[in-house]
Order: structure tokens, then sequence, then C-alpha cells
């Protein structure tokens, strides 16, 4: 674009076309001429131009009707109406149809020479002014994008797409304040996949990796919202359960994940066979806060792996230590 502008010239006077390109020629402008409002819009469909100055009385149209067209094509190019006819009726429909201004003949040059200067510059802000504002929106949207990235590394994990290890110790300790004021119980279940790393050494870390994946797909979907499942790493899961009657709601969890953790899977054209271990700890019994609930559900899965595997056990409390009967007999 030239530094000065763009001017269109659309009227069919030989005479006033070679008198305004020549008045803007001399002062830098970049000039085109059409005669006839088609072959304006040829020019206008080719390039942007800054300013047309148009005729209101064309060969082929009136000058009116061609702001719509010019407009819809360019809607930042200014438009402005020079006609013979002074007449108050056709100003004000060309200023409707989007004129920016109205300019009658015999020309005032020194007036048109001025009003071409004002209307280009205060277009030029404009354009400047949409420009920042729509990059400043875009490095808004990108940095909303990035800080959703940046949280999303920071409390899921990259391959399952679950909660992490920090997520679930927001929520879960959210959960036993709430727990804690209205006397209510919350139930934490760790698993970890029985013999998982023999998936990884015969057939692979890509079936490996899918493998996790599925199986947080699976656990996922057998819970309701307001529970969660989070991935701590490695073949690890834990699931949270707020709000439970007790522990017959947690070992009945326990039991429908170990159904559906053993039923085969098909991954990379190879039929897995999958089973789980997992501990169970409850509050208020088994802790009272999270790192004491998640330590006691740890204990349980490996007493549940050194009973065979493939089971659930539940944390062995104080009472068990001195052998008195255990407070949660589903276990």
């Amino acid at each position: 674009m030239d530094e000065k502008g763009n001017i269109l010239i659309v009227d069919d006077d030989p005479g006033t076309c070679r008198m305004l390109a020549l008045m803007f020629g001399k002062r830098g402008y970049e000039i085109e001429i059409a005669g006839t409002g088609r072959e304006a819009i040829e020019k206008a469909q080719r390039r942007f131009f800054n300013l047309t100055l148009l005729d209101i009385k064309l060969p082929d149209m009136e000058g009116v009707e061609l702001i719509a067209s010019l407009k819809e094509m360019h809607p930042d190019m200014v438009v402005i109406m020079v006609t013979g006819y002074a007449s108050l009726e056709n100003a004000v429909q060309a200023l409707n149809e989007g004129a920016s201004a109205y300019l009658t003949k015999p020309l005032d040059m020194n007036q048109v020479l001025t009003i071409v200067k004002e209307v280009i510059e205060r277009q030029r802000q404009v354009m400047e002014n949409r420009r920042l504002y729509e990059a400043a929106q875009q490095e808004l949207a990108e940095r909303k994008h990035v800080d959703k990235a940046i949280r999303r590394l920071a409390y899921y994990d990259s391959l399952s797409g679950l909660p992490n290890r920090t997520l679930f110790n927001d929520r879960l300790t959210k959960e036993l304040a709430h727990a804690h004021r209205n006397q209510q119980k919350v139930g934490v279940l760790l698993l970890n996949l029985d013999r998982f790393k023999e998936v990884n050494y015969t057939l692979g870390h890509s079936i490996g990796d899918k493998l996790l994946q599925a199986i947080g797909k699976r656990l996922t979907g057998l819970l309701r919202k307001s529970n969660t499942v989070a991935r701590l790493g490695g073949d690890e899961y834990i699931l949270l359960l707020p709000e439970i009657a007790g522990i017959e709601d947690a070992t009945m969890i326990a039991q429908k994940i170990l159904e559906t953790i053993r039923k085969p899977l098909v991954l990379g054209g190879h039929e897995l066979h999958i089973a789980t271990s997992i501990g169970i700890a409850i509050y208020p019994n088994d802790g009272e806060d999270a790192d004491t609930l998640m330590r006691n559900a740890d204990i349980a899965m490996y007493h549940a792996k050194n009973q065979g595997r493939n089971n659930y056990q539940c944390y062995p409390g104080k009472e068990e230590k001195v052998g008195r009967k255990r407070e949660h007999p589903d276990c």
C-alpha cells in the first residue's frame, strides 16, 4: 500500500477524473480510475483502496447502489460521494448506505484534499486500533491456552488424562474436611496392576501405555461423577469415594473393579488378561488426613499382593495388630 494511501476515482466524466488524478498524484497518492460501476467492482476485487470517490450517476448503475458492493468487499474502505446535483435526499441516501461524506460539483479542491486526508488518517487509526485489539485478544487467547495447558500438566496425568497425585490430594483433602463437618465416611482405594511389567517386557511399552489408558477408561466408567479416579504413576491408580455409608460400599466397588479389570483386552492384536490388587482405607477409622489414608491404603494393597494378588484387602487397624476382632468384617 502507498504511504499516503490509494484512491479509486469512479466517474464517467474524463475531465473530473483527470483533474482529481493530477491533484492527488502530485501529493503522493496512488490513483486508479473507473468509468463504470462494473469496472469499479473489478478493480476493488483485485485490491484494497483506502478511499473511493464515487460519482452518484454512472452509465450502468446509480452510484449509491455501488456503495454496498464496495463495502461488502472492503468494510474499511471509505466512500465519498461526488455529484453535480445538490440534493439533500441524495446525500441522506448515500450516507445511509455507508458513505462517509458527500461533495458537490464544482469541487473545491482544497476542501477535497482536506477531507480525503482526514478520512484516510481516521481510517488508518481505526484499522490500527482494531489490529492492536485483535492482537491483544489473540495474545490473551494464547495465554489462556498456555495457562490451561500448564494447569493440565500440573494436575492431570499426560498418558491417561486422569487426575494426577496433586489433584487427587487436593480433592481428598477437601472431601475429608466436608466429611468431618458432616460426620461422614470417605473411602480410598489404591490399585496396583498385577504383573504389569511382564506386558512391557514381552509386548513393549507402546502396548503397555495403551493398556494403562484402557484401564483408566474402565475405572472411570465404573464410578459416579462425585468419585475420582487418578493415576499415581506407573501401574498404580487411586480412587476417592466420598460420602459412603461404610466399608460395605467400598468393598462392593472393589469387587466390581476386580471383575471389570479381569475382562480380556485386545490391544495391538494381542489378547491381554490382567488383574489387580486393591487396598482399602476408610476415613476416619484408618486415618484422619490425606497422607495417612493414602499410606494405609498402600499398606492394604501390599497385603493383597501378599495374599496372592487379584483381590482386595482393607487396612489392618490397630485392633488386628493386637489380635482383636476387625472393625471391618467385610474384608
